[in-house]
């Protein structure tokens, strides 16, 4: 009877801080691999080693997808590779600089905002491109790193989706 008590309060307990370890991602941390840290209680708790993987795999694929769709919508709109440093170095700034200022979506927002500012601003003075150039490059720096992260969000929600039904099923 304890047993299979402690055994449902582990498997609750584990969906339920799962769960609330996708609100870290808005904050530009690492959510997903959270969540495939915490699955590897999973296997304790009667859950195939298979559906861990699966998990821990879906955390890598969100990591590459926020990443790639940020960098990718950003070249897709002539960013240069000058461009790309504005939009890293912008998203960081911008992210580090508006999160006490506007919780809880300052993350986010200033993410997205400093990638815009970072990658118009390097490509209007580095690279000496026309304004009407970098605001295009700027857009898609800002497009591309808010599709990223509410791509990263979806994966995240698969994950735990995944994890509660290889838990209770």
């Amino acid at each position: 009877m304890l047993e299979s008590t402690l055994l449902l309060a582990g498997k609750t307990l584990l969906c339920l801080v799962s769960l609330g370890s996708l609100a870290l991602i808005p904050f530009g941390l690492p959510g997903n691999v959270v969540v495939a840290l915490l699955a590897l209680l999973g296997p304790v708790l009667g859950m195939p080693w298979q559906d861990f993987w699966i998990i821990a795999g879906a955390a890598l694929v969100a990591e590459a997808v926020e990443f790639l769709a940020s960098l990718g919508l950003a070249k897709k709109t002539g960013a240069s590779r000058i461009g790309l440093w504005g939009a890293f170095f912008g998203g960081i700034v911008g992210a580090v600089a508006l999160t006490p200022l506007v919780p809880p979506f300052g993350t986010l927002l200033g993410g997205a905002a400093g990638s815009f500012a970072g990658a118009a601003l390097f490509e209007f003075q580095i690279a000496q491109r026309r304004s009407g150039e970098s605001v295009r490059v700027g857009l898609g720096a800002f497009f591309g790193a808010l599709i990223g992260r509410m791509l990263k969000i979806w994966l995240g929600l698969l994950q735990v989706a995944w994890l509660v039904l290889a838990l209770w099923f």
